[in-house]
């Protein structure tokens, strides 16, 4: 099939102006059309109204329209000046597209949630219940978009947007992160809504919404595109709006399907469920060729590509290579991988930078039959990465707990935080079955990534040495990767230790000689060994390039559910030193050796 794409849009990370330009000139060698430009900073503000509460931690991840163009109406309780800020980053960077003759694509979630005294003043605008009733302390609200004056609202700012920036693609999900719709069947708290709208059909109120949006980039004189997607997941479809497709105009989708059946935009996106954040530069060049492969023979208009960062620069040199001679299929595909590793590395080591790659991909298959989603779900939301394994862990002080329990992802109460297993109030491994099953996919995990760390050192010994300490550095990368790896292992197999123990039992003290410890106390001894001394692997791998190493925050006060601290050496050392002062807690639950 003949690639047919007419705008191809690429999505990057940039930590400055300089650095988007940079990947915008990259981009524009590989064919790109669009940049998106909606990455804006964190709306910290809304979790900062109630830090007991994580979910927000979602919400202010996402762009959302009002937080870039704020209405007269919402102004008393929206923040100016960080809109301000936000609208003044975007206009610059479309500045840099105008220069190179490329235009802007945009990702918001919407409608988003407001804050509450929008509700108390406006009632009327009260929409759906947004939030997730098992991650949230607090209900949230998006506005109802079938109030007139809201997709009014919306109108307005997408013209006053559109007005200043060349926005072309705008792709919007929905009824997740603190986004809804009113009476939709995808609503983590089941359909809701004002009573008055309840009998709107849905086609209706999602054209009318999509109509009000692209109303204000007509105003604003430009040709967009607009999509917008609410099926997430494993979360069951949104049938009323999965069948709105035929209704739509041209160049407009719902869930996937334009008028012709068919989806917009093909779509590359190698870490949706934060697979390995917060690990920098993994490559993973079998799973994006094949991506991109399919992407390029789509037949779709649109191509949606997320490029992130690597060392060497390999998604860019496959897309080059496959641009020049596209090609299809598994063998035709590995030959192409095989030339970028020889661009690289060179011909005589070529195969083994391959074996590398092809290793870290089955490694992070092994990870995600877990069931754990990303390392963010566990290590990072949880905090798993930098929080003590403890037998007792109601008992630790504050200065033991409360430089990792604020940044815990837990709602409902400390039962549920203290629970290892327990991820985001959920609980996806339980029980022998469970834990045995994730520890063995874990073990071939962490197997293939020292063999692919190994690898990449030997290569190393043989090259230059500009290249050897690159090569070190990524290998020391993928041993980072591993280290997570083992964290969760060792959290899960903890977790099963203190599922098992009988915590009203008195440990008796018996004189039988000899006398073996209990099971459980060798397995609590064990795994608190193996931890402590992978966090001092850890440690030794980051310390002093932590920002090299890890995606964290900018500074220790901007720490939150999703990024650990630039100080975490400190808390993973502090996390060492309390599981060693609690090391004599065993013998207040199980009987010790005597021989």
């Amino acid at each position: 099939m003949e690639n047919t794409c007419e705008r191809k849009i690429f999505t990057f990370t940039s930590e400055s102006l300089g650095e988007f330009e940079f990947k915008v000139k990259k981009a524009i060698d590989m064919g790109a059309t669009h940049i998106t430009i909606s990455q804006i900073e964190k709306s910290r503000w809304q979790w900062e109204r109630d830090l007991s509460d994580p979910y927000p931690n979602w919400g202010m991840l996402v762009t959302a329209l009002f937080k870039i163009i704020v209405p007269e109406e919402l102004k008393q309780w929206l923040p100016e000046d960080y809109a301000a800020d936000n609208f003044e980053l975007i206009k610059k960077r479309s500045e840099i597209l105008k220069k190179h003759g490329l235009k802007g694509a945009f990702h918001m979630k919407e409608p988003c949630y407001l804050p509450e005294e929008v509700f108390r003043a406006h009632p009327e605008w009260r929409g759906p219940r947004c939030d997730h009733p098992r991650r949230a302390k607090n209900y949230y609200y998006s506005p109802c978009i079938d109030r007139p004056e809201i997709l009014t609202m919306y109108t307005d700012a997408m013209e006053k947007l559109c007005s200043a920036v060349d926005i072309e693609y705008f792709h919007i999900f929905t009824n997740d992160s603190g986004g809804g719709i009113c009476w939709s069947s995808g609503l983590y708290t089941g359909k809701n809504g004002p009573e008055w709208c309840r009998n709107i059909p849905m086609d209706q109120r999602i054209g009318k919404f999509l109509d009000a949006l692209n109303s204000g980039t007509e105003k604003a004189g430009v040709d967009a595109w607009i999509e917008i997607n609410s099926n997430i997941g494993i979360k069951e479809p949104e049938h009323e709006m999965d069948a709105m497709w035929q209704t739509l105009p041209d160049h407009q989708a719902v869930n996937k399907k334009t008028n012709t059946g068919k989806p917009l935009a093909s779509e590359l996106f190698l870490n949706w469920e934060y697979v390995l954040q917060p690990v920098k530069n993994i490559a993973r060049p079998f799973s994006f060729i094949e991506a991109y492969e399919d992407s390029y023979y789509s037949g779709l208009p649109a191509a949606i590509l997320t490029i992130d960062d690597t060392d060497f620069n390999e998604y860019y040199t496959l897309m080059d290579d496959f641009n020049s001679s596209p090609v299809k299929g598994l063998a035709a595909r590995t030959l192409l991988i095989r030339k970028t590793a020889a661009k690289i590395v060179g011909e005589d080591k070529a195969d083994d930078l391959v074996a590398v790659w092809d290793k870290t991909e089955k490694g992070i298959v092994h990870y995600l039959d877990t069931g754990l989603e990303g390392l963010v779900s566990c290590c990072i939301n949880q905090r798993w990465l930098n929080r003590p394994f403890v037998l007792f862990p109601s008992e630790l002080t504050p200065d033991e707990k409360d430089y990792f329990r604020k940044f815990q992802f837990q709602a409902n109460d400390e039962a549920h935080a203290n629970d290892l297993l327990d991820i985001q109030n959920s609980s996806f491994i339980r029980g022998y079955s469970g834990v045995f099953l994730a520890t063995a996919a874990l073990k071939k995990a962490i197997a293939l990534f020292e063999e692919a760390s190994k690898l990449v050192k030997d290569i190393a010994k043989a090259s230059d040495s500009s290249l050897k300490t690159k090569l070190n550095l990524y290998a020391d990368r993928i041993e980072l990767l591993s280290c997570f790896m083992k964290n969760a292992m060792n959290a899960i197999r903890f977790q099963h230790v203190i599922d098992t123990t009988d915590y009203e039992r008195e440990p008796e003290i018996s004189s039988e000689w000899p006398l073996d410890a209990e099971k459980n106390l060798l397995l609590f001894e064990e795994i608190t060994r193996a931890e402590i001394d992978n966090i001092h692997r850890i440690i030794k791998i980051i310390k002093g390039r932590e920002n090299i190493m890890l995606l964290l925050a900018k500074t220790p006060e901007l720490e939150d559910i999703f990024l650990m601290s630039p100080a975490i050496v400190n808390q993973l050392q502090t996390k060492t030193e309390t599981m060693m002062n609690h090391l004599l807690d065993g013998k207040r639950l199980y009987v010790t050796h005597n021989k």
